[in-house]
């Protein structure tokens, strides 16, 4: 199955990365250790190759492969778009940040993700040289990095949370085009003509929990000349939030709920999938490569979990969501496959699987 499974993933690899045949089966193994495994310790992952070398053997030879190989989040960007078929299409994007300390290292990645049926997978993303928020700059840079890789790509709508706002951030994405919808800060002044500034807080006196609230036509934020629509929405918690958008604004509210598929995404990288955090790698050049690697395996299983859900739907429970979620349907499946007898029905699912479609029939003849 190891091998099956090298040789399936390597033809998608070798038309977006130039590697060595040893170093391209060695990225392979290490995209199918992690499935089956749910971790990204590399001592851990060595012990579970099928080989008849040693551990010690496999274990330098994962860390040859960090030491050696450099892969980008472009390497990432294009290795996601084309397993997912996205070319062409419109995309929801998000973004938004995880961080956490290894010692005294801080581990800090920005990071942009797709939307793709009901959940984010990883589309490009930067290690932050820092602690803390990220800056207006470098989440332009992260955009601009994007457009250099796809120069016609469509964005349908980006979502973010209050850390991502700002005029001259806001001001590039109009500037680009790139409708936006965006959480503010309660504090947040706005003005119109003829209309007294007020604080969004303000605005929302008297908005009882679950109910709505649109303000007229166009609004700055603070001093600046950017025009955006203000909507706003009491939550049961008694929390307001208020988004600027330069969509649509009776679509505001239904395009942020978007924005939770990236925090999602952070949880299926960590404790739910792969452990990211469990990594000792602080490198940044390395920690790198080692998130390209995390996006291949999040976009296989997202694409097992489709497949999986056309042969049997997931059930939605009484509260309106669904009882599993596509990627843990998708990580659960690819496991059990990988754990069956060696078929030619399991090659023609691979085969499917590294293509730009969703495999199909393929998960029903193999008892799923």
């Amino acid at each position: 199955m190891q091998s099956a499974f090298s040789n399936a993933l390597s033809g998608a690899v070798a038309n977006h990365i130039r590697l060595w045949p040893t170093r391209q089966e060695t990225l392979c193994l290490l995209v199918l250790a992690m499935v089956r495994h749910g971790t990204i310790c590399l001592w851990r992952l060595a012990a579970h190759v099928t080989t008849q070398a040693r551990t010690d053997s496999v274990r330098r030879r994962f860390y040859r492969f960090f030491q050696f190989v450099r892969l980008d989040a472009e390497t990432a960007a294009r290795l996601v778009v084309a397993l997912l078929g996205l070319s062409g299409k419109p995309w929801v994007l998000a973004i938004d940040r995880t961080n956490w300390e290894l010692g005294k290292t801080a581990i800090n990645i920005l990071m942009v993700s797709v939307e793709w049926r009901g959940i984010a997978i990883p589309l490009i993303f930067t290690l932050l040289p820092k602690a803390g928020n990220s800056s207006t700059g470098e989440r332009i840079d992260l955009l601009d990095r994007l457009k250099a890789v796809f120069p016609g790509m469509k964005i349908a709508q980006l979502t973010g949370d209050r850390e991502f706002i700002g005029a001259a951030w806001m001001s590039f994405l109009a500037h680009e085009n790139i409708p936006f919808t965006l959480r503010l800060r309660e504090n947040q002044y706005v003005s119109r003509q003829g209309y007294a500034t007020w604080t969004l807080a303000r605005h929302a006196q008297g908005l009882k929990r679950g109910s709505k609230r649109r303000l007229p036509g166009f609004w700055r934020l603070g001093g600046s000349d950017l025009k955006v629509r203000i909507v706003m929405m009491r939550l049961k918690t008694g929390e307001l939030l208020a988004l600027a958008t330069r969509g649509r604004p009776d679509r505001a509210l239904a395009r942020y709920r978007q924005r939770w598929t990236i925090e999602t995404l952070f949880g299926n990288l960590k404790t739910r999938g792969f452990d990211l955090e469990a990594t000792h790698i602080t490198d940044p050049n390395k920690l790198e490569t080692l998130l390209v690697l995390m996006a291949v395996a999040t976009t296989l299983v997202a694409k097992t979990g489709a497949s999986a859900e056309r042969a049997r739907p997931i059930p939605v429970k009484k509260h309106g969501r669904r009882a599993v979620s596509l990627f843990a349907l998708g990580l659960a499946t690819l496991r059990k496959i990988f754990s069956r007898k060696f078929s030619e029905q399991i090659i023609v699912f691979l085969h499917a699987l590294i293509s730009e479609n969703i495999p199909p029939k393929p998960l029903i003849t193999l008892g799923f």
